[in-house]
């Protein structure tokens, strides 16, 4: 064990933990050490993609000794940084419990050595895991590695918290596809832009500080060729959020014909814009038009055309999870959603609902085909959250029973 001065100042970070589980809502201490695992994880929101948030502490006679996380993408694991931090703190953990929100990794094809080694060799006589790594290179395998060395492993623990936290990485390392949250603001009467299609502002600025949060979380913001022609948006981080120095890839869906060439992301920080297309679109585009985006740093996607003017999204997604893009936050406008939408290739959304009505204008999602009320959208675990005056609906797209892709 540490010195007295240490332990009194790790009781004095960590009380707040125990006293939870015993004076405040009922919590097993298992759960209120995980519960600081996903706190832990969560600071790596924003620098760690397209690896997952995780955290780990590890603890001796219901002490925790080490805490760490994984902070940057190529940098030390959660277990890594915990075991240093509770040896800088003055403790040996041979005999301690290591908590982890994710699977310790047991692999050698990465830029890290293989966590489940230096658990073994530390000492470590028990770990519990709240979920199974689903990348098919760990997942089952850290575990066995762990168990043969004769280390107690239990697994499961806040499993669906665990989902949540990483359900971002978990379809992308499922399936290579980006994982897909739309969203966009409304009046009551579902409005998101009136008939001359200005929609600044429908929310309040405490929900769009909550947008540039949750720009922070994924790889890419996207709009569509209107949303960028109408309201020239930055696509960036701002209203007071930390970006950690980020700045998300900006994903425009149309006619590079008709882009205007003058939109701010097309000149700062070019790098950083895509521009998803039909192959026919890009291949009648003018000389000038082509020139244009061929000689900046974008990147230009061609895709089959639906017809329609709707272009096939899940190969767009595609190759932008080749590009190493493993989420996307689609802001809009009204086709974008509409595709993503009918073509079921969206995993979450959300909408900020104004105490507003307007009367005409342009709706989130428009189909024609829906005549009945029978045959209406349905999502799966709903959330209301109120924001002042506004109401946030958070929900997620039914997966059909026997698939489940955020798993």
């Amino acid at each position: 064990m540490g010195t007295g001065s240490t332990l009194l100042k790790h009781l004095f970070l960590d009380t707040q933990y125990l006293i939870h589980g015993v004076m405040g809502v009922p919590m097993e201490l298992n759960e209120v050490f995980m519960k600081r695992c996903f706190e832990l994880a969560q600071k790596g929101l924003g620098t760690v993609a397209p690896n997952p948030m995780v955290g780990s502490v590890i603890v001796m006679d219901d002490l925790i000794i080490g805490r760490g996380y994984h902070k940057v993408y190529g940098g030390a694991h959660a277990e890594v940084n915990a075991i240093t931090n509770a040896k800088e703190n003055g403790y040996e953990v041979t005999g301690a419990t290591l908590y982890i929100n994710l699977e310790p990794c047991c692999h050698t094809d990465k830029q890290t050595p293989p966590c489940t080694d230096l658990i073994i060799k530390s000492g470590i006589k028990k770990v519990v895991i709240a979920n199974l790594d689903p990348n098919p290179k760990v997942s089952g395998h850290g575990v066995e590695l762990l168990r043969l060395a004769g280390i107690e492993v239990l697994t499961g623990l806040m499993e669906e918290r665990g989902k949540i936290l990483n359900e971002v990485f978990f379809k992308y390392i499922s399936t290579g596809l980006p994982f897909v949250h739309l969203k966009a603001a409304q009046t009551l009467d579902g409005r998101i832009a009136t008939e001359t299609g200005d929609s600044k502002w429908i929310s309040n600025e405490k929900a769009r500080t909550l947008v540039h949060r949750m720009r922070l979380r994924y790889d890419a913001v996207c709009v569509g060729r209107n949303t960028l022609n109408r309201d020239n948006p930055q696509l960036n981080i701002r209203m007071g959020i930390q970006s950690k120095g980020k700045i998300p890839f900006r994903v425009v869906v149309g006619d590079p014909e008709e882009i205007d060439k003058n939109a701010t992301i097309l000149s700062d920080n070019p790098e950083k814009t895509v521009i998803v297309t039909a192959n026919k679109n890009w291949e009648e585009a003018s000389p000038e038009t082509r020139r244009f985006f061929m000689a900046r740093p974008f990147r230009i996607i061609t895709v089959s055309d639906f017809g329609n003017a709707k272009i096939a999204m899940e190969e767009a997604l595609q190759k932008l999870g080749e590009m190493g893009i493993s989420s996307i936050l689609v802001e809009g406008g009204s086709y974008l959603f509409s595709s993503f939408i009918d073509q079921k290739l969206y995993d979450k959304i959300t909408f900020f609902i104004a105490p507003k009505i307007i009367g005409n204008g342009e709706a989130a999602y428009k189909n024609t085909k829906l005549l009945n009320i029978s045959d209406a959208l349905e999502f799966d675990k709903v959330k209301y959250t109120s924001i002042d005056d506004q109401i946030m609906f958070e929900a997620y797209r039914p997966i059909p029973e026997g698939l489940c892709l955020q798993e």
